[in-house]
């Protein structure tokens, strides 16, 4: 029997070729591609960092910060400590330049005793129980203008006797702005101060008092302490520890 002949359901009930078989379900379609959501785009391929640009910019700053300090451009530009004092020139008629590390409450708490007068200046007291007496044509508040006090410079702690520091116009505006009161003195800012002083006479073992409590005690290292009067004052800063003033050493201490 030809193809032709056959029936039509054996027709229709035979498969065609590359069909599936009859019973299977049908093929599902291909799956689509989920469309990403409004807005929101692929997150970005990570690229393998590369050195260069900001990192070699700071890292040329972080070597030039370390090199700098120990090279001959460092050294000029890295100040140097004051001078030691010249006390070759602390001598009756000389003039030479001070530097002295004070707190306000100095004013009120440093004193000396000694019978003797520099050009109408003398310490607080005659006598460690006789204090010198007022001038009655003296106002009432000069700052201890012609009154002597006991000071060790700055760095070398040398011993000396200056009388009205505190009349002086840079002194006189620091004591204004910071008044002692009722504080301690280890509560206040200690700072220095730069005086061209000139030289007055000495004094033999002046009895000296560090302190509002303190005792009366000569110093037994300078037997002669030179007295000397200041002409012109100005703060100057202190180096803080352990780093010195400075452009290079203060951005060192910021790294």
């Amino acid at each position: 029997m030809s193809e032709s002949e056959k029936p039509a359901s054996a027709q229709a009930s035979s498969p065609s070729p590359g069909s599936p078989p009859p019973g299977s379900p049908p093929p599902s379609a291909p799956a689509k591609p989920k469309a990403s959501p409004k807005g929101r785009r692929p997150p970005p391929v990570e690229e393998t960092p590369v050195i260069g640009g900001r990192f070699l910019v700071a890292a040329a700053i972080i070597g030039g910060l370390t090199i700098l300090p120990m090279s001959p451009i460092g050294a000029t530009l890295e100040p140097k400590e004051p001078p030691r004092s010249d006390v070759s020139k602390w001598k009756t008629g000389g003039k030479a330049t001070i530097r002295i590390t004070l707190v306000t409450a100095d004013f009120a708490t440093l004193a000396c005793a000694a019978d003797k007068e520099f050009e109408g200046k003398h310490c607080t007291n005659k006598t460690e129980s006789e204090t010198w007496p007022r001038d009655p044509n003296a106002p009432l508040d000069d700052n201890k203008a012609n009154v002597i006090q006991p000071y060790r410079t700055w760095l070398d702690n040398r011993l000396m006797l200056v009388a009205g520091l505190w009349a002086t116009p840079a002194l006189a505006m620091r004591l204004h702005i910071e008044p002692p009161a009722n504080l301690l003195p280890e509560k206040l800012a200690r700072f220095v101060t730069e005086c061209e002083v000139r030289f007055v006479g000495e004094l033999d073992k002046p009895k000296l008092r560090w302190g509002a409590g303190s005792s009366w005690n000569a110093d037994p290292n300078t037997p002669t302490v030179p007295v000397a009067i200041p002409e012109s004052c100005k703060i100057i800063p202190e180096p803080s520890e352990p780093c010195p003033e400075g452009a290079i050493c203060a951005l060192l201490t910021r790294l």
